[in-house]
């Protein structure tokens, strides 16, 4: 009898196999939720970033004149700025794309939460002596309690902002690793404020599978959570959209809506 129902179960589910993906689905769904953010999602996003250099190469000379203003820049401490010493604290580097764009004698320490950026951001490092490589830290944007307070001249961050839990807690760290008069460089994608058909799909993926998956939630407003935040003296920022191309390139136009700027503390 029991042998009979079990050949019926299997029977109905051969003949209605959408149940079966439906239950898979839910068990990835689960496996994600249980155990993506600290492992699975970390390294898939690691493996895959390596794509992303050829969005880096399209927007490398809108990153160099945003990032110019930098060699202008002063440590507040005596003795650095008597050397030419500027320190440079960046959030979420991945492999470390930025180091082009900072002035020879910086001293560099990055805030990663994904440590299986390491390999790649060290390779990358090498090639740039000039920039001395004072720490790691395995952390969230969030919660840099390995940063002294009113102890770094700048801080950097491309493509972060969409990925950390709180915008408005990031910034306040921010705000307290900066010394007084310190810059806060930041270049992020954001929330769509053209297309109404492109804002309808941020939405969709954002709710769905793309920060599960990516840990990226596109439809962000970080430009005016930042404009509003009453911890930095001045902001200046700009809404801007990246070079696109056609074919596949044309599903980039999701996050293709930026914004650069420089907050000062």
């Amino acid at each position: 009898m029991l042998f009979e129902n079990y050949v019926e179960v299997q029977n109905y589910y051969k003949s209605q196999p959408w149940i079966a993906l439906l239950l898979l689905g839910f068990a990835l769904l689960f496996l994600l939720r249980q155990f993506g953010e600290t492992y699975i999602q970390p390294l898939f996003f690691a493996s895959v970033y390596s794509a992303m250099a050829a969005y880096h190469k399209e927007c490398r000379e809108l990153k160099r004149q945003h990032f110019d203003s930098m060699k202008n820049q002063q440590s507040a401490d005596p003795e650095l700025r008597k050397k030419g010493v500027l320190r440079i604290l960046e959030i979420g580097p991945g492999p470390g794309y930025n180091f082009e764009f900072y002035p020879a004698n910086s001293q560099l320490t990055v805030a990663e939460v994904n440590p299986f950026f390491q390999k790649q951001f060290f390779a990358q490092q090498s090639q740039y002596p000039h920039i001395k490589m004072e720490r790691f830290i395995v952390g969230f944007a969030e919660d840099m309690k390995d940063v002294e307070d009113n102890s770094v001249d700048i801080v950097v961050s491309t493509m972060v902002l969409c990925s950390v839990r709180s915008i408005e807690r990031a910034l306040k760290e921010i705000q307290r690793v900066l010394v007084p008069g310190g810059k806060y460089y930041y270049w992020e994608h954001i929330r769509e404020a053209e297309y109404k058909s492109v804002l309808f799909v941020q939405h969709l993926f954002s709710y769905t599978f793309y920060d599960l998956v990516f840990g990226c939630k596109l439809n962000r407003t970080s430009d005016e959570v930042i404009k509003n935040d009453k911890g930095f003296s001045q902001v200046d920022q700009q809404r801007f959209r990246t070079p696109l191309k056609g074919g596949l390139y044309a599903i980039l136009i999701i996050h293709s809506s930026h914004v650069k700027g420089i907050a000062t503390k």
